[in-house]
């Protein structure tokens, strides 16, 4: 082969390539958009999506709890990670944060991540780095709302942001599988009742 022909032959092969990821992506954003459409008929609410080649959402109520379920790219270094995340409407005015433990890159600026996360609280849950604007109110709830056994049953998430106004738990999109109504419910379900138990602690910051 001389040079020309290489190249093109090389040129080719990265445009089959591109192809098959355009058509794998439509594919499986199709499969999520059925899935969605499963959920609608056992939920109240509706999917979105504008077009093929964006992912769809789900927006909807569970027990007069308004939800979502949505993607989102998240920039980790020179990668890109699709983030698969719930988000359930709550009346907890505390913030807590917690970040699975051995997953996340160490933070390079603890100053300004403490100003936006908030306050690193040791020897809470093993699992997780926990932090929270609101120091007290936070280790009262784990104590009063039993969070550390709601976390059990969504040790699947790798990031959770437990209030203020809402529960919002995301982790690496894995697949089609994520979305099934089955484990979709099962989630919502926990988180619900985590909700619920949040609720009825007192603010004590």
């Amino acid at each position: 082969m001389t040079q020309t022909e290489l190249t093109l032959f090389f040129l080719a092969i990265i445009f089959v390539i591109a192809i098959a990821m355009v058509v794998h992506s439509w594919i499986d954003k199709g499969r999520i958009r059925k899935n969605f459409e499963r959920l609608g008929s056992e939920l109240s609410g509706q999917v979105l999506q504008e077009n093929g080649f964006i992912y769809p959402r789900f927006s909807g109520e569970v027990s007069g709890r308004h939800f979502d379920l949505f993607f989102k790219v998240v920039k980790a270094g020179r990668k890109q990670i699709l983030y698969y995340i719930y988000s359930l409407r709550t009346d907890v005015t505390a913030d807590i944060l917690l970040l699975k433990k051995d997953y996340f890159k160490p933070v390079t600026d603890e100053t300004q991540f403490t100003e936006e996360a908030g306050t690193l609280l040791s020897d809470i849950d093993s699992k997780y780095q926990v932090r929270s604007q609101h120091t007290e109110s936070a280790k009262a709830i784990f104590e009063e709302a039993n969070v550390n056994g709601y976390l059990t049953s969504l040790d699947e998430f790798s990031s959770l942001q437990l209030g203020p106004d809402a529960l919002v738990v995301g982790k690496p999109y894995d697949g089609p599988p994520d979305t099934e109504p089955t484990n979709i419910l099962r989630n919502l379900q926990v988180m619900e009742k985590l909700a619920e138990a949040m609720e009825k602690c007192p603010s004590t910051d």
